[in-house]
């Protein structure tokens, strides 16, 4: 019965979540935030084209803007430099410059809506 109320996969990954398939209404929900992280995922591959670095960038959770950019600091600043597009850096540690940009930031706001 625990099994049927509990999303077991999440759990593994501390995330405690009802399981979708509990109720229609959960399932759907969960088919929309899959959609808005298919659709990360994609403006990650944009964002990594449109930067041109040879490591690639990677999207990251957390807790503050609950999703993020993260890139090598040298090559971010390179890229960054010959964009086309405006990225707002948020901190850059240990070599590591974590930023975001405006389409990042409204499928944040959909995933967040989402969840709540």
């Amino acid at each position: 019965m625990l099994e049927e109320c509990i999303d077991i996969g999440k759990a593994k990954q501390n995330d405690y979540i009802i399981n979708p398939d509990f109720s229609p209404e959960l399932k759907e929900l969960n088919d929309k935030i899959n959609s808005v992280k298919r659709q990360m995922e994609k403006l990650r591959q944009a964002v990594d084209n449109d930067l041109g670095t040879n490591k690639p960038v990677s999207i990251v959770e957390s807790n503050m803007h609950t999703f993020i950019f993260e890139v090598d600091k040298k090559e971010g600043d390179a890229g960054m430099r010959h964009s086309k597009e405006t990225y707002k850096i948020i901190s850059i540690k240990n070599r590591i410059m974590s930023f975001t940009c405006s389409g990042l930031k409204d499928l944040v706001r959909q995933f967040n809506e989402l969840e709540d």
